[in-house]
């Protein structure tokens, strides 16, 4: 990040109300940003200029808008929302407008504003941007929203209709470049998430890729290489596995020390339906070697990281019985729809039950190695130390603990006197959850919960408690899952395990009034699917410790 960028960024975040117009001029003519500060901001788009978002803070929000030439904006205004806009490359074009007497839209004078200029625009200003250059020249601007710009108000000339624009991302964005998001949630509809909605971690830019030029290569350890397209893979028997993902990562901002890498929240984890060729049957046609003892995958994403300046390939190996489990699979389709590419267009490894870590994305490279890999991504990052009967040793992080996550009551919330009703949902990785139970004395006690909705192996699997509660006051929600194989989900996070598998029960608090009633019962599916939405709402809403920022890779 640029002195100057990171000057502007540490001065916003200072705020402790919406900035005026005049702050926001004052700030931009003082620090006279250039293109090549936001240059690793800048992606343009075909069809319609391109939001690249910036930062999002409690008081304002930023971003770098490209244009390509003749794209332009709708006609609108900012719904509450002042900006400050400084135009980075390119002349640009404001086109003012007001009401007409008959309720229609009018132009009134258009100007153009040069590489420099800082254009202010009140939150009922009517009016468009656009990019009316000759040529094919290009139009970035940077536009700071105070308080931030969550939709417009948007108008034609050939009618009264007013419609809106929604600026809110469709995932929560903990870092930009590259992209690490998390679920937003607010529009889940329950058990699988939507495509759109689920969260995105990338270590190194997202390449782009040409489906007809792309190649899988098969080598190593293998009697018969080979080199596949993506139509001779797609020929293959397919198979689909719903399963729940997290990043190893996730929570991190939860923990008590402030550990590096990506602070996620509560919502880098997702549920789908996995389609794809089971690695195996490519394997089988290539014939491993006896030799063989794990196989390594390569992803086209390419870059380097702050310990690493050589540039690298992402690359992690499997163990041979992972690779070979039926489940496993080199995945095209994600719940029914072809990959998208920050999803790992054309075709990515998905590892059931394993961190997203495993699961590698951009898909270029299967190779059979005779020892075990020793890789940056596999030795350096995304490793843990864990007690033995010899002492401590280092551990890959791979199969995902048990887990879960409380969702409603939410943490404040007032109850009554009465029945109350507790809901959440659970995970094993490649376990399935057998119990979970729910303390409501901060721990000092426990009671079961009712596993109640779809189950399947891998996935989550949604709960309920029902709680009487006798008296008003202040109390502490816990809950805790047992997977199959016994083992039950911690009460701390420990530290050998560092900024990874943030697993620990979090606690809840909550208030009983006196005078409230309650008398919750067993939920129907309406309720679970509003309990699902609130779900999402809520960790749409949870703070992260590091607000949206540029990274190199970081690594973790």
């Amino acid at each position: 990040m640029s002195a100057k960028l990171d000057a502007l960024l540490q001065t916003l975040d200072r705020l402790e109300k919406p900035a005026t117009l005049a702050e926001l001029h004052a700030l931009l003519q003082k620090l006279k940003l250039t293109a090549a500060d936001l240059a690793e901001c800048m992606r343009f788009a075909d069809g319609q200029y391109q939001r690249n978002s910036v930062r999002a803070g409690r008081w304002y929000h930023a971003w770098v808008l490209c244009w390509k030439n003749g794209q332009r904006s709708p006609i609108h205004d900012h719904r509450g929302s002042a900006c400050a806009v400084q135009v980075l490359r390119g002349t640009l074009t404001q086109t003012a407008f007001a009401f007409a007497p008959n309720g229609h839209v009018k132009a009134t004078g258009s100007e153009d504003f040069p590489v420099g200029s800082l254009v202010l625009s009140a939150d009922q200003d009517l009016h468009q941007v656009s990019n009316l250059q000759a040529g094919d020249a290009d139009l970035v601007t940077l536009h700071i929203y105070s308080p931030p710009l969550t939709r417009m108000g948007t108008y034609t000339l050939t009618d009264r209709t007013r419609g809106e624009d929604v600026w809110v991302e469709e995932r929560k964005f903990v870092t930009a470049f590259p992209e690490n998001s998390e679920t937003p949630v607010e529009n889940v509809q329950g058990w699988v998430t939507p495509n759109s909605l689920f969260f995105v971690r990338n270590h190194f830019p997202e390449p782009s890729i040409n489906r007809a030029e792309w190649r899988l290569q098969v080598a190593g350890c293998v009697e018969r290489p080979r080199t596949w397209t993506w139509e001779e893979l797609t020929a293959l028997p397919q198979r689909s596995v719903f399963a729940t993902v997290e990043c190893a990562g996730n929570g991190r901002s939860f923990l008590k020390q402030v550990m590096p890498g990506v602070q996620w929240g509560a919502g880098a984890i997702g549920h789908a339906e996995w389609t794809g060729v089971p690695l195996r049957t490519v394997l089988d046609q290539a014939a491993l070697k006896p030799e063989a003892v794990e196989i390594l995958f390569e992803g086209a994403d390419r870059g380097t990281e702050a310990d690493r300046p050589a540039p690298m390939n992402f690359q992690r190996s499997l163990p041979l019985a992972k690779a070979l489990d039926p489940n496993t699979l080199l995945v095209t389709r994600m719940n029914g729809e072809l990959l998208q590419p920050n999803h790992g267009f054309p075709l990515r490894l998905f590892v059931p039950g394993w961190y997203g870590v495993a699961s590698v994305k951009w898909l270029q490279r299967i190779e059979a190695i005779n020892a075990p890999y020793r890789g940056y991504y596999q030795n350096q990052k995304y490793t843990v130390q864990r007690r033995t009967t010899q002492g401590v040793e280092t551990v890959v992080v791979g199969p995902m603990p048990a887990k879960s996550e409380i969702i409603r009551p939410k943490a404040g919330a007032a109850l009554g006197v009465g029945m109350n009703r507790i809901f959440g949902v659970a995970w094993a990785g490649e376990e399935a959850v057998v119990r979970v139970e729910v303390s409501t004395d901060g721990g000092q006690s426990w009671s079961q919960a009712e596993l109640i909705g779809p189950r399947a192996p891998y996935s989550w699997v949604m709960w309920e408690y029902l709680w009487e509660v006798a008296a008003a006051g202040d109390y502490t929600l816990l809950a805790r899952t047992t997977d199959s194989a016994g083992r039950v989900q911690a009460s701390d996070h420990d530290p050998l395990l560092g900024g990874y598998q943030i697993t620990f029960s979090r606690p809840l608090q909550v208030q009983v009034a006196a005078g409230q009633r309650a008398a919750a019962q067993h939920a129907d599916a309406e309720a679970i699917l509003f309990d699902m939405n609130a779900f999402a709402d809520e960790n749409s809403r949870l703070p992260l410790d590091v607000e949206l920022h540029f990274s190199a890779g970081e690594g973790i």
